[in-house]
Protein backbone atom coordinates (compact mmCIF):
# COMPACT_ATOMS: atom_id res chain seq x y z
CA UNK A 1 0.00 0.00 0.00
CA UNK A 2 1.33 3.42 -0.97
CA UNK A 3 1.66 5.85 1.92
CA UNK A 4 0.75 9.51 1.62
CA UNK A 5 3.55 12.05 1.15
CA UNK A 6 3.04 13.42 4.67
CA UNK A 7 3.37 9.93 6.14
CA UNK A 8 6.51 9.25 4.11
CA UNK A 9 7.99 12.63 5.03
CA UNK A 10 7.42 11.99 8.73
CA UNK A 11 8.74 8.43 8.57
CA UNK A 12 11.74 8.79 6.27
CA UNK A 13 12.89 12.39 5.98
CA UNK A 14 11.99 14.23 9.18
CA UNK A 15 14.88 14.40 11.62
CA UNK A 16 15.76 16.66 14.55
CA UNK A 17 17.37 19.32 12.33
CA UNK A 18 14.41 19.52 9.93
CA UNK A 19 11.93 19.41 12.82
CA UNK A 20 13.71 22.32 14.55
CA UNK A 21 13.81 24.35 11.33
CA UNK A 22 10.09 23.87 10.69
CA UNK A 23 9.02 24.48 14.30
CA UNK A 24 11.13 27.67 14.45
CA UNK A 25 9.59 28.90 11.18
CA UNK A 26 6.07 28.21 12.46
CA UNK A 27 6.75 29.99 15.75
CA UNK A 28 8.36 33.05 14.15
CA UNK A 29 6.19 33.63 11.07
CA UNK A 30 2.72 35.19 11.10
CA UNK A 31 1.92 35.77 7.43
CA UNK A 32 3.07 34.91 3.93
CA UNK A 33 4.53 31.66 2.64
CA UNK A 34 7.69 29.72 3.31
CA UNK A 35 8.96 26.91 1.09
CA UNK A 36 11.47 24.30 2.21
CA UNK A 37 13.18 21.85 -0.13
CA UNK A 38 14.61 18.68 1.36
CA UNK A 39 16.03 15.51 -0.20
CA UNK A 40 12.80 13.85 -1.27
CA UNK A 41 10.04 16.19 -0.11
CA UNK A 42 9.18 19.88 -0.27
CA UNK A 43 7.20 21.57 2.48
CA UNK A 44 5.14 24.69 1.82
CA UNK A 45 3.85 26.63 4.83
CA UNK A 46 1.10 29.10 3.93
CA UNK A 47 0.45 31.25 6.99
CA UNK A 48 -2.27 33.32 5.31
CA UNK A 49 -4.48 30.26 4.80
CA UNK A 50 -3.00 28.12 7.63
CA UNK A 51 -2.34 25.29 5.16
CA UNK A 52 0.72 23.06 4.81
CA UNK A 53 1.49 21.13 1.63
CA UNK A 54 4.03 18.32 1.53
CA UNK A 55 5.08 17.48 -2.04
CA UNK A 56 6.97 14.46 -3.29
CA UNK A 57 10.03 15.87 -5.07
CA UNK A 58 10.27 12.80 -7.30
CA UNK A 59 6.60 12.73 -8.31
CA UNK A 60 5.01 16.19 -8.43
CA UNK A 61 1.52 14.72 -8.73
CA UNK A 62 1.82 13.34 -5.17
CA UNK A 63 1.13 15.78 -2.36
CA UNK A 64 -0.57 15.98 1.02
CA UNK A 65 -2.37 19.03 2.33
CA UNK A 66 -3.30 19.60 5.95
CA UNK A 67 -3.89 22.44 8.37
CA UNK A 68 -1.00 24.21 10.00
CA UNK A 69 -2.32 23.08 13.40
CA UNK A 70 -2.40 19.43 12.31
CA UNK A 71 1.11 19.68 10.91
CA UNK A 72 2.42 21.29 14.11
CA UNK A 73 0.88 18.47 16.14
CA UNK A 74 2.55 15.87 13.92
CA UNK A 75 5.91 17.60 14.33
CA UNK A 76 5.51 17.45 18.11
CA UNK A 77 4.72 13.72 18.07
Amino acid sequence: MLRSPIDEFLAYELNDVIRSELVRAIEQTRSGRLYFTYNTFNVSLNFDTSVVTVEDELDVSRQSTLSLDQFTTLLDS
